[in-house]
């Protein structure tokens, strides 16, 4: 079995689910409150009553309204940028069942904390076939752990040219047991 040579798209949503609906609400969720924002400065920082300097004022209003909006707007787009690139390697590309063998835990920091090289994100190694044999390749799936979040190891693989999306996990519901995961570092070659 081999590192694979695909490129991993991740998650829009990050973690284990995904779903377009979830896309799309993010997305739209990104533009609405960007343009709430907007308004509402522009609103906030245009004196309408003093008439002289009122062009001034409505300049001012909308460059603050670009300030805070567009780091949602920006992230709207990007949201909808990343979906359809989704999309298009679920369409376009080959489905195959993929496998989790095994999973690992790694620290990513993130601002000060009491516990700085504690685990807290996980990858996921997944194995697949395609036409020239056996891959494996390592997902980003957030920071819950595998055991409680996942059913069994079986997963979805859709490859696209040169790109692979792992999605479809098979989640634990409520009073099902914990899957038997190995935690492992594996190297490849």
């Amino acid at each position: 079995m081999k590192k694979s040579a695909y490129k991993v798209y991740p998650n829009p949503l990050e973690g284990y689910k995904f779903s377009f609906a979830g896309c799309h609400a993010a997305e739209i969720g990104a533009y609405f409150i960007g343009i709430i924002i907007a308004v509402l400065t522009c609103t906030l920082c245009i004196d309408f009553e003093e008439k002289e300097h009122f062009w001034r004022d409505q300049r001012e209003g909308i460059l603050y309204a670009v300030v805070f909006s567009l780091p949602l707007l920006l992230g709207g787009l990007s949201m909808t940028l990343r979906t359809r690139k989704v999309k298009k390697i679920m369409t376009d590309g080959v489905q195959t069942e993929g496998e989790i063998i095994s999973y690992r835990r790694i620290h990513i920091r993130r601002g000060k904390g009491l516990a700085p090289n504690k685990p807290n994100y996980t990858i996921l190694n997944v194995k697949f076939h395609h036409n020239d044999g056996d891959h494996v390749c390592s997902v980003n799936v957030g920071h819950k752990k595998p055991k409680k979040v996942l059913n069994s190891a079986h997963c979805t693989v859709y490859i696209c040219g040169d790109t692979v999306f792992v999605t479809d996990f098979d989640l634990r519901k409520k009073g099902d047991p914990q899957t038997d995961l190995q935690l492992e570092e594996q190297r490849y070659e």
